[in-house]
This record gives C-alpha cells, sequence and structure tokens, in this order.
C-alpha cells in the first residue's frame, strides 16, 4: 500500500501528500491530534488524547482532487445551501475543494494553530464580490474553528455560510440534544416554522435551522461523555441527518451511514445571513469538546 509522503513543517506540524494527491496538515500536541486539508480548509479528524474522534467522516470518502471530502467540517461559504438566486451554482458555495493558502501560527506543547486563507477576484458570477476568507484552527483540549470574512470590495454584500460538522453517534435513537429547547426553527424540508420540542429523537430525516440565541448544545448518548458545540457570531444552528431514502442518493456515503453521524453546524443562515459592509469583517466561530475538558 502507497504511503503518504511526508515533509516536517514544525515540532508538532506535518504536511503529507497522500497517494490520492491531497495535501495534509496532521497535528499532535500534548492534548490532541488532528489532521486538516488543504483543499477546502477541510478538518477530517480531532482526537483528545484518550478519547474517540470528535468528528465522522465515511468509510466511503475516497479522498479525491477537486470533490468534495463526506464528513469531518466542510467550510460551507459565500452560501449556505443552494445558491440564494437559485441558480446552477455550486451548493454550499465556492470553496469546499479549493486549494488554501496556509501557515503556522502557534506551535506550543499543549496547542497548535494553524490559519487558512483565500481571496476572491469578485468575477465569478455566483459571488461577483472580492472578499477575504481566512480559516483559523486551533488545535488544543478543545477544537475551535473561526471563519473571518473581510469584504475587499467597494460594495455590500449578503453572507450564508456554516462550519459544517459531522459528529459520530452510536445510535440515532439513542442521543439526547439539550440547549434548544423553545427555540424556533425552519424545517427545510417542509417550509414550516416550529418551536424545538422538549423531546427530540432521530426517525426520519431531519434538515432544520434553529434560530437561536447562540448559547451552547449538549450532545449525549447512554455511556459516553457528553459533547458540546459553542459558537460566536453565529444564532444559527443547522442540525441535519439525511435517514434512508437520502442517504442512498449521496457521493461518498454508505446507505447506512445514517445511523452513524448526526451535524450540528455552526451557521449564518436563514434570517441569521449577515450584511457584510465595504471593509467590515464577519467572524463566524465554532468550538467542540468534551465536558471533562473544561471541567
Amino acid at each position: 500500500m502507497n504511503q503518504p509522503e511526508t515533509q516536517t513543517t514544525s515540532r508538532r506540524i506535518t504536511l503529507e501528500t497522500t497517494p490520492g494527491g491531497l495535501q495534509r496538515l496532521c497535528v499532535v500536541n500534548e492534548c490532541a491530534t488532528a489532521t486538516l486539508y488543504l483543499q477546502g480548509a477541510h478538518l477530517t479528524s480531532f482526537r483528545p488524547h484518550g478519547q474517540d474522534d470528535l468528528l465522522w467522516v465515511s468509510d466511503a470518502e475516497t479522498y479525491r482532487p477537486g470533490q468534495a471530502i463526506r464528513g469531518g467540517i466542510p467550510v460551507c461559504w459565500p452560501w449556505f445551501g443552494p445558491h440564494p438566486d437559485g441558480a446552477p451554482y455550486p451548493s454550499h458555495g465556492l470553496v469546499r475543494t479549493e486549494l488554501w493558502n496556509w501557515e503556522v501560527v502557534r506551535d506550543d506543547p499543549g496547542i497548535s494553530q494553524l490559519r487558512l486563507w483565500l481571496e476572491t477576484g469578485g468575477t465569478d458570477p455566483g459571488f461577483a464580490h472580492r472578499a477575504r476568507a481566512e480559516l483559523l484552527v486551533t488545535v488544543a483540549a478543545t477544537l475551535t474553528l473561526t471563519l473571518t470574512t473581510t469584504n475587499l470590495g467597494d460594495s455590500p454584500f449578503t453572507l450564508s455560510q456554516a462550519l459544517h460538522s459531522y459528529l459520530p453517534i452510536a445510535s440515532p435513537d439513542s442521543i439526547r440534544l439539550t440547549g434548544l429547547t423553545g427555540h424556533p426553527y425552519l424545517d427545510k424540508l417542509t417550509g414550516t416554522s416550529q418551536l424545538w420540542p422538549e423531546s427530540f429523537v432521530v426517525d426520519q430525516e431531519i434538515d432544520r435551522i434553529v434560530l437561536d440565541d447562540g448559547q451552547p448544545v449538549m450532545l449525549d448518548e447512554p455511556g459516553t461523555v457528553s459533547r458540546f458545540v459553542r459558537r460566536e457570531g453565529s444564532r444559527s444552528l443547522v442540525v441535519w441527518n439525511p435517514w434512508i431514502a437520502k442517504s442512498r442518493t449521496l457521493s461518498n456515503f454508505h446507505d447506512d451511514d445514517y445511523r452513524s453521524m448526526l451535524c450540528l453546524e455552526a451557521a449564518n443562515a436563514a434570517d441569521d445571513s449577515r450584511h457584510v459592509l465595504p471593509g467590515e469583517q464577519h467572524q463566524l466561530t465554532t468550538e467542540l469538546g468534551l465536558t471533562t475538558a473544561n471541567a
């Protein structure tokens, strides 16, 4: 079996080229390990030492150049979901298959930081604006991603986006979400708005945008350590599971993968889309971790 080509970049960070031709940064510090692909600035693994991976990637993923990775944390930017004008541009924006620039920001025993960035030139018909997207990835006891959008042009634009986190679960009928009860959500499957119920189960396709206060959300399962999602610059959380029928239509996704994943996505979606003026910025941050990390 072909092995990745490895290049040392710092004491705790290495750059690898996979046999398939993708480059990825591998972080190993005193708190955790992480894997970050330069294509799409795409995190595929974050594993605190002594714990299971907090991110999920399908075993069907082939990691090919020019093809978005199924799982981990895709960066959806500068629009989330279908193009806002209904035009036939790529779902979830322009950057999932782009090669991002990168640099090491911090390389300490207990914390590693990487910055990735790219710019748009204002000529793409799907997003005719000059802008800079910058992702700061912090690997420590928890995983923190901050996506900063800067308007480099002379006209405002509307931004929707998501850090599309896939989390592993043991079974869809065993999970419990806390922190969302009573908040309104848009059901993208029916087009209706309702309040998040006190009791929530995944027993069908779920595609909801919860419009909330940006409060922490907890994911619990029997026999496992509680996980949390914290956000800043976000008043919308996407909850997604494709269930049975849609799973059969997804690329790089096994028919039964819906049983082992749930997406909890820090977002600026629906009524939480942001208006960015010339010269201004907007930051979207998500932090993933175990409750024991901050006990």
